[in-house]
């Protein structure tokens, strides 16, 4: 089964807070905006009980920016408040990410990159290309963009061998019985012409990606 049907996100806590011996955190969904996701750490800094910075609060449209400034970073407006705040986060927990991993002090940045790369997946053979593209890339924009690139196999490679083999030319009946499918696939996955990423699931054009 895959994990389309949860939401990639991640828990935040305050790290001046955890530090303390206080757990003060959310579950924050990772399919939002960057900008979105700050804002909800945002308001976590400014409820925090360890406070060692200060942050600019706008009364009009809400918006929340570490450290003190004489207007909104967001509408401009000058109605604005100051507020004791707190300052570094720590992602103590994520859920929906797999095969990714996140870590304690991922990126906001790289949290939604991984997520929008997810987003994408709507089956068991989705998650299978981006298993294996995960292998082959660091980069998650390149790693996009090959996805529907990626041609999977359900079968063994014996299986595929004869498909193969029955594409390319007509054999006779008399002589079915004497190839071995299974050498010829074997020679396949050696060279890399295949690659078995699950048991019976073969990505067979491993060498143009």
């Amino acid at each position: 089964m895959t994990n389309q049907t949860v939401t990639p996100s991640i828990y935040v806590s305050v790290l001046a807070d955890y530090n303390s011996g206080r757990l003060h955190g959310k579950w924050i969904d990772a399919t939002l905006s960057v900008d979105e996701i700050w804002q909800k750490i945002n308001e976590l800094y400014i409820t925090s009980k360890y406070p060692n910075v200060t942050a600019t609060v706008c009364n009009d449209c809400n918006h929340i920016k570490l450290y003190s400034h004489d207007k909104c970073s967001s509408c401009d407006s000058t109605n604005i408040k100051i507020v004791p705040a707190s300052e570094e986060f720590a992602v103590h927990d994520s859920e929906g990410f797999a095969p990714f991993t996140v870590s304690e002090y991922s990126s906001i940045d790289e949290v939604v990159a991984i997520a929008d790369v997810l987003s994408n997946v709507t089956n068991d053979d989705d998650l299978a290309k981006i298993t294996f593209l995960q292998g082959l890339y660091d980069d998650l924009g390149i790693l996009k963009d090959k996805v529907d690139d990626v041609n999977i196999y359900h079968g063994s490679r014996s299986d595929y061998a004869e498909e193969l083999i029955s594409e390319i030319c007509e054999i006779p009946d008399l002589l079915i019985h004497y190839i071995d499918y299974d050498k010829f696939g074997r020679d396949l996955e050696i060279n890399g012409e295949i690659t078995e990423i699950e048991r019976e699931v073969f990505v067979t054009n491993a060498q143009e990606l």
